[in-house]
This record gives structure tokens, C-alpha cells and sequence, in this order.
């Protein structure tokens, strides 16, 4: 009797340790990453998806939605002399990222601020990819989950964004439904509750003990004027994906790649794209 009595204490013990773990990797692979965006009065949430160095200077990146930034991307004609038109520049405004540091785990003990520019956004997509002004490491990054994880209705899910742009506030729900069409694009539904502000920020689901990155809050259903806060529609993963392949920052999902490659890709696709618009002009005058 003594014995089964030490046992069950035991496995009491053990159980509580499990669980104080699981707590602490919620934290730190959940909550941690997610941050307030602002521009202006306005704003949302946004994850930081990469921060390190691989060889040229540590770099920090957020990922958001396109409709959060959206006021910071100006775009104005100007001359070019090469092309001898008018073309389309942007000139970007920088946005506001605060990341928040807890104490004693769940308790906020301060939130650093930092200035971000627009480095690629998407209007069809709703995805903008900011990043930091800062050399500083950000210690909590949120993980995407692998590319061949399969996701079903009824999973549990969480969702964690700066709801009415409070501090990161985390709610719990289920898969609802993966095949929504919106705007010709795939959008997963999930019923963890989510509200303006929530926009950016993350949904994370568990495999074997770890949370993963599963999508951006996007949308949420309203009807008769009022918010559905338990139909909340997220950019999933493979659209996330997609669009980082897309826009060449392919260092986000390949942790061979670095930063300044990609960036440099980018800008020789933006400088092939305006030498074919000098083609087209002249072939124009000259018909």
C-alpha cells in the first residue's frame, strides 16, 4: 500500500513537471513571437519569423498582413532618364514593431519598440514582410510548420494577436474548415476567437510537444455589421509558402539561404523588369 501511495506521488510529481514544461514551450514557441504593428492610429499584429546572423549582420524580420501596413506603402510616379518615361516608385513610410518581454513567464515586464521598413508585400496575398531597424538577436521566433504536415478539421488550434491593438491576447479553438475561397485564394477557418487588431499575428498548432506557425489571421465573418469572432479566416501555410518563393526570400524557409542573396535576386528581377519596359517603349514609338 505504502508503495502504490509513493508511486502515485511520484507520477503526481511527474505529471505536474510535464505540464509546467508545456506551459513554458506555449510560451516561448506561442506567445513570445507575436508582436503589436502599428502605422499611424491605426495597425495589427505581426509573428517575427527570422532572427540571426548567417553572415551578414543579424537580421530581423516580421511577417504581417498587407492590409495592417498597407498606409505605409506610397507609391508616385517619377522620371527615369533611362527609360525616358514616368514609372512607378515606392517610397515607403516605416512602421512601428514592439515586441513584448514577460517576467515570471505570463507577466509583461516591458515592450521594446523598434522602427521597421517594408521589404515585399501583397495586396492578393494580404502578407507584408517587415523588418527591424536593429542589430539586436530577438530571441523568440515562431517555427513554421514543415512543408509535408498534414492538418485536419477538429484539431486544436491556437490563436494569438493584439485584439483591438491590446497586447498579445491568446484564445483556443478547433480547425473548422480548410477549403474557403476567398478573393481566389485558400483560406483555412478556425473558431479560436479573433477580433480587429488580431490581423498579422499567428495561428500555431501541436506536433509531438511543439507549436507551429500554421497561418496569419486575415479576415473574420460579419454579419448585420457585427464581427463572427468564432469564424476567423487565416492565410494558411502553404500559401505563406508560396508567396515567400514568390518574392525570392527564400532564406525565410531555407536556413542555407542568406538575406543579402536573396535581396540581391530580388533587385536583379526589378532591374530586369525595367529594362523590358524600355524594350516595350521603344517598340511602341517605333511603330
Amino acid at each position: 500500500m505504502r508503495r502504490m501511495q509513493i508511486g502515485l506521488v511520484l507520477w503526481g510529481l511527474l505529471a505536474c513537471s510535464a505540464l509546467a514544461a508545456d506551459i513554458q514551450r506555449q510560451h516561448e514557441q506561442m506567445l513570445y513571437p507575436v508582436c503589436r504593428v502599428t502605422v499611424g492610429q491605426g495597425g495589427g499584429s505581426g509573428t517575427v519569423v527570422y532572427s540571426e546572423d548567417r553572415g551578414d549582420g543579424c537580421q530581423t524580420y516580421v511577417l504581417s498582413n498587407h492590409h495592417v501596413i498597407e498606409s505605409a506603402i506610397k507609391v508616385k510616379e517619377q522620371w527615369s532618364s533611362l527609360l525616358q518615361a514616368d514609372v512607378k516608385r515606392e517610397f515607403n513610410e516605416p512602421v512601428k514593431v514592439e515586441v513584448f518581454c514577460y517576467g515570471e513567464g505570463s507577466r509583461q515586464d516591458k515592450c521594446d519598440s523598434y522602427m521597421a521598413d517594408v521589404v515585399a508585400h501583397s495586396r492578393d496575398h494580404d502578407l507584408a514582410l517587415v523588418k527591424l531597424r536593429t542589430s539586436r538577436k530577438i530571441s523568440y521566433v515562431a517555427k513554421l510548420l514543415p512543408e509535408k504536415a498534414k492538418v485536419s478539421i477538429f484539431e486544436p488550434i491556437w490563436a494569438i494577436g493584439c485584439s483591438l491593438l491590446h497586447p498579445p491576447v491568446v484564445t483556443e479553438g478547433i480547425i473548422d474548415y480548410l477549403d474557403d475561397v476567398i478573393d481566389r485564394k485558400t483560406y483555412w477557418m478556425g473558431s479560436a476567437n479573433i477580433i480587429f487588431g488580431n490581423s498579422g499575428g499567428a495561428v500555431f498548432i501541436e506536433r509531438d510537444s511543439q507549436y507551429f506557425f500554421i497561418g496569419v489571421p486575415s479576415r473574420v465573418a460579419v454579419t448585420w455589421g457585427q464581427a463572427v469572432t468564432h469564424m476567423g479566416f487565416f492565410v494558411p501555410p502553404m500559401r505563406i509558402r508560396e508567396w515567400f518563393a514568390d518574392e525570392q526570400l527564400r532564406f525565410l524557409t531555407d536556413a542555407k539561404a542568406k538575406p543579402s542573396d536573396c535581396f540581391a535576386e530580388r533587385k536583379k528581377l526589378r532591374e530586369r523588369a525595367e529594362l523590358k519596359i524600355l524594350r516595350d517603349l521603344k517598340a511602341k514609338s517605333q511603330k
